[in-house]
Order: C-alpha cells, then structure tokens, then sequence
C-alpha cells in the first residue's frame, strides 16, 4: 500500500504507525522506495522519518539514487549520527554531503572524523571543487577508469591535458602524477593543481619542461577567486 500511495499521504501513513509496525513495514521497503518518500517530503517530515528510519535503511536508499539527492537525504541528520553513517557511504555520497552542509555543520562533522577519515574527506571535497573550477573554465572533465585518486583530464579544443588535484602540497608530490597520468593518457599536456604556494623548484622544473616543448605547470587554486589564474594555465597548455 504504501509504493502505490502518493508520497505525502505514504508518508503520513508511515508517520502514524505504532513504533512495531513500522519496524516491519521499514524492513519490507526497498531503498529506492525510501528514497521517493524523502524526497518528496517537507522539511518537518523528511525530519521525522530520518528520526524513524535506522541506519541501514537510510544507506539502502542512498544506494538508489545519485549523489546530489542521497545528500539532500541525509543532510537533516545531526553529526552525531551522521559521524557513525558517513564510512559506510561511498566516496560520492560523501562528497556531496559535505557539499551539502552549512559550512558551520560541515566543520563539526570533519571534526568529529578520526584523522585519516577527515584528510581524505577534505581531500575528496576539494577534488570536487576544482572540478567545479575546471569545469567553469569551459573544459569537458573526465576521470579515468581506475585512475588514482585526484587524477582527471580535461578536453577543450580537441586536446587533452592530465590534471592531478592535491590537497596539501607544494608540487613536489603532484607535477610528477600530473606527468605520469599524462604519460599515460598521450595527453597533450598535463597540470597540478594544490592548495598551497608552489615550491620554486617545482616552478623551476615545469618551465624548463616547457622549454623543451612539453607542456607542463602548477598552478595555486584555494578558491574562486583563483578561478582566473587556472583558466589562464590552462588556456596555455591548450594552446
């Protein structure tokens, strides 16, 4: 009765059981059809079902869609209970949750993850941001099968340059992966792209590289504001 009942009146159905009953009647539904119901219902509700719904059935439903609805799913939890969810989520869903949260409640939950957790969750997240910013710079973003984490290629002008996004460094570890992937790849050209100032040996390398005719660089991107600067990179290693 209730995947044949509209959602709002399923889910007033649901809401009205007795707390045994819903038990069962949880465990017989599929993820995608808890995935329908959250959805589409209001704030207040999708509030109270997540209160009703366990953990486990939470997870079956963000198996059954994409990324960006699974997050809207899971946003309302409180970190406390989403500290416990979030290793059970694949990578997607975690990058579109942290995406998702206020950056008040984004920081509370990376806070609350053990150390290697929250290093590969703020590398995760600012993987999908440069690939906002790449994409922004009128690129087509591809990410290889098999590729390491943070390897990518972008495509605009019928060439091809490898990308190698890493959090925390100063080149040193992401130009010879950018030149790796790009070896790879027989991409045209290849880029690093961190969050910290570049070491001027590393600047040094990419420009002797350059000198010899192949198109390397590193390039500083924390941000939109630095959006400019990746576009200008990238339109030279195209070029």
């Amino acid at each position: 009765m209730i995947r044949r009942t509209p959602p709002q009146s399923a889910i007033s159905m649901l809401t009205g059981l007795p707390p045994e009953r819903f038990v069962a009647v949880a465990a017989a539904l599929g993820g995608a059809d808890v995935a329908r119901l959250m959805l589409a219902a209001k704030p207040d509700g999708r509030a109270r079902l997540l209160e009703m719904f366990a953990d486990r059935e939470l997870i079956r439903a963000t198996s059954a869609v994409t990324p960006e609805p699974a997050a809207t799913m899971l946003a309302g939890l409180p970190v406390s209970r989403l500290r416990g969810l979030f290793g059970e989520l694949p990578e997607p869903v975690r990058s579109a949750l942290l995406t998702a949260l206020p950056a008040e409640r984004r920081d509370e939950l990376l806070g609350e993850l053990d150390n290697g957790q929250a290093q590969g969750a703020r590398a995760a997240l600012y993987e999908r941001a440069v690939t906002a910013a790449l994409r922004r710079a009128n690129t087509e973003v591809t990410v290889p099968a098999g590729a390491p984490a943070g390897i990518m290629y972008v495509r605009a002008y019928h060439r091809l340059v490898a990308v190698a996004v890493c959090r925390g460094d100063d080149g040193r570890t992401g130009v010879p992966a950018a030149e790796n992937a790009a070896y790879r790849l027989r991409a045209h050209g290849a880029l690093c792209v961190t969050d910290q100032p570049i070491d001027p040996q590393v600047r040094r390398y990419c420009g002797g590289a350059r000198e010899q005719g192949r198109p390397l660089d590193v390039v500083t991107w924390a941000g939109e504001r630095h959006d400019g600067h990746l576009k200008r990179t990238l339109a030279t290693l195209l070029s």
